[in-house]
């Protein structure tokens, strides 16, 4: 027993110990040597401030603190190995102090160095000062120049008869140079008014831009059917059928048209079911985990006819004989990334349709009939798949 009681008064005065005494591995409780400026490059909304750390041996990183325009305080954080602070955020131009510190492994920080940072002219003021507002068909086409790749938000509201602003819709993107068009809206005169956020919450100002949209008729997908013709694919294998191209669902791996693996091009030929000159059209892909992959179209083109008759015999090696070409297409990827790898601007620019506008010759004709014709999926494999079609245009009957 006297064993058992020694042990016990031995954890006892174990428990006892002041762990104040113990800290972080390598740490020695000593605050590190204060931060060495180098430089700083005022850059658009923000700046980078190039440093050299001191050299303790337990230096863990390195802060900035500093408060917006807003007063809101923020920080920005970087690792002991690197040399330079990124400070981004800023919406308006002027002369702000930011507090640097070395920080050890035992969070002991050192004395500040504090600079002063002039963050140049914001990317959302020059986002919209840059855009260029067109008439579109249905709605309004917005040019605009983002050279720094900001990612922000375009949103529009109209003015309705009252003369109430009412939001409508917001896009988000980061590309550089690029356009969206805003649709949906009938063809009478429409006064337009854009702002741009970015993801800290900066806005703009507006501008207002009065346009009458171009008319762009929703072809109604009750009329719609598969007219099997020579040399055509089958779009309902592996559980799939043809009509869920049509059937209003999409952005889910299972919900598509699907081929057979089979070597491209493959070819779909559809009858609308109305006849109409054609605008433009949206190719949703199969989404979900095969979104930009799996037979999702990469180049395609796109034929049209009034009617079958007098057809010339069909030839694979020429499958628009006897058709009218309508165009020849490319699917874009916002983000660049190869098969497999997708941001959420990927998704929501899918989610939304990718939007393709047929050239005026094209929009001249009546037409009835299309044939799509796939001639390269996105990953090289040997198989179509197709989430949803849909067309707008001037109806004819």
């Amino acid at each position: 027993m006297k064993k058992y009681y020694k042990l016990i008064i031995f954890l006892l005065l174990l428990a006892c110990v002041d762990d104040s005494a113990h800290g972080p591995y390598g740490s020695d409780n000593i605050p590190p040597g204060m931060v060495t400026i180098d430089d700083v490059i005022n850059t658009p909304g923000g700046a980078i401030i190039y440093f050299t750390p001191p050299t303790d041996e337990d230096l863990l990183y390195v802060k900035a603190s500093f408060s917006d325009e807003n007063q809101i305080d923020r920080e920005v954080i970087v690792s002991s190995v690197i040399d330079s602070l990124n400070i981004v955020g800023f919406a308006e131009q002027g002369d702000y102090p930011v507090e640097v510190v070395a920080v050890d492994r035992g969070e002991n920080e050192s004395e500040a160095v504090v600079i002063n940072i002039s963050p140049l002219e914001a990317p959302i003021h020059a986002i919209l000062n840059s855009m260029v507002g067109s008439q579109d068909f249905g709605g309004i086409n917005i040019a605009y120049q983002n050279p720094t790749r900001a990612e922000v938000s375009l949103n529009m509201s109209t003015i309705d008869e009252d003369g109430n602003i009412v939001f409508r819709e917001s896009f988000y993107t980061s590309q550089a140079d690029s356009y969206y068009s805003f649709r949906g809206y009938d063809p009478i005169p429409t006064v337009f008014v854009i702002y741009v956020e970015d993801k800290w919450g900066n806005q703009t100002a507006t501008r207002s831009f009065e346009i009458t949209p171009l008319e762009d008729i929703f072809l109604d997908k009750a009329f719609w059917a598969i007219e099997s013709m020579p040399g055509d694919e089958s779009f309902s294998e592996y559980g799939f059928t043809a009509n869920q191209i049509w059937d209003g669902y999409w952005s889910n791996q299972w919900n598509c048209g699907h081929t057979n693996f089979l070597p491209l091009p493959h070819q779909l030929t559809l009858d609308l079911g109305q006849v109409a000159k054609l605008n433009r059209f949206k190719l949703y892909q199969r989404g979900g985990s095969e979104l930009y992959k799996h037979g999702n179209p990469k180049r395609f083109e796109i034929y049209g006819r009034l009617n079958l008759d007098n057809l010339p015999i069909y030839d694979p090696d020429d499958p628009g004989d006897g058709w009218i070409f309508l165009g020849y297409f490319e699917s874009f990827k916002p983000s660049g990334l190869p098969p497999g790898s997708n941001t959420a601007e990927d998704y929501e620019f899918q989610d939304n349709g990718e939007d393709f506008v047929f050239d005026f010759e094209a929009q001249q004709h009546e037409i009835r009939f299309i044939r799509f014709v796939n001639i390269e999926s996105w990953n090289n494999q040997m198989v179509t798949v197709i989430g949803e079609l849909s067309f707008w245009g001037s109806l004819i009957n």
